[in-house]
């Protein structure tokens, strides 16, 4: 399984890429939310992990296009942002699950599971 993770800072895209490969997955990271809809096309992710607090795009902003362009891969936000609105308008774009920083792993890999099999 591929997954895509989108991150603004290196240090997060490290240490997710790391909790990621102790799960068996293979995982590439993305800095910019300019660079999604390239990379989706170029790795064909299973799962994409987004962040929402990022420069020049949010995270809302990436999934608002993501879904306008018809890419429906499966989503779980991963954000240190604890906004109810934001959850909810998540939910709307159909995020398989909303986490808070840091990640707990085995919520992580639970979550992971179940966008797998929905």
């Amino acid at each position: 399984m591929k997954i895509l993770n989108i991150d603004d800072s290196t240090v997060n895209n490290m240490l997710m890429e790391n909790i990621l490969s102790s799960f068996g997955y293979e995982t590439y990271s993305v800095l910019e939310g300019s660079d999604v809809l390239e990379k989706i096309e170029e790795y064909q992710p299973d799962l994409i992990i987004l962040d929402l607090m990022m420069p020049h795009k949010s995270g809302i902003d990436v999934l608002e296009e993501l879904r306008g362009q018809g890419v429906q891969t499966p989503v779980i936000i991963v954000t240190a942002l604890n906004d109810s609105e934001l959850k909810r308008r998540a939910r709307e774009l159909g995020v398989v699950d909303y986490q808070a920083k840091p990640v707990k792993m085995e919520t992580l890999k639970d979550s992971i599971q179940q966008a797998i099999q929905a």
